[in-house]
């Protein structure tokens, strides 16, 4: 019966001693944020052309009271125009000079993409911590508490023989 007793009174110890009392650990906690900017800028652009001319040049005579084309003496065509065209019907004179029709103006888009991560950490700080002699107090206090339990229970476990 003595040696159960001792057994039991072993094992309770055990266990008291393995879950001893500690002191908690500073927590840490982190927070993230994470912020996606994003900026669409629209941008044109006017293409400057520069000037253009043609030129025609010619002498004109008198043949019969109507008017022809003597000799043609300059026929310059400009960068993008070509020679103008000369037509000299029924005493009036026409001159045509076409320039083909052009895009000046362009646009696009750009995005500039800003991603922003915050982390934050805190800890959490503990201002009532047990010193030692608190320890030591706290185990001696459970140490006596064992050692009495076993002297209450003792004199219980001699009248009381489950065997």
């Amino acid at each position: 019966m003595s040696k159960n007793l001792n057994r039991i009174v072993f094992l309770f110890f055990s266990v008291l001693v393995l879950v001893s009392c500690s002191s908690p650990k500073p927590v840490l906690s982190e927070d993230k944020t994470k912020t996606i900017t994003i900026k669409e800028t629209l941008h044109d652009t006017v293409f400057k052309i520069e000037k253009d001319s043609s030129s025609f040049k010619a002498l004109l005579e008198c043949q019969n009271g109507k008017v022809v084309l003597k000799n043609v003496t300059q026929a310059e065509p400009g960068r993008t125009l070509k020679s103008p065209r000369v037509r000299l019907e029924n005493n009036k004179l026409s001159v045509d000079c076409e320039l083909k029709e052009q895009e000046l103006y362009a646009f696009w888009k750009s995005q500039q993409v800003k991603e922003v991560e915050i982390k934050t950490v805190r800890t959490t700080e503990f201002t009532n911590v047990l010193t030692f002699w608190q320890k030591v107090q706290i185990w001696l206090g459970r140490i006596f508490l064992l050692v009495l339990f076993f002297y209450i229970g003792k004199p219980f476990f001699k009248f009381y023989r489950p065997f």
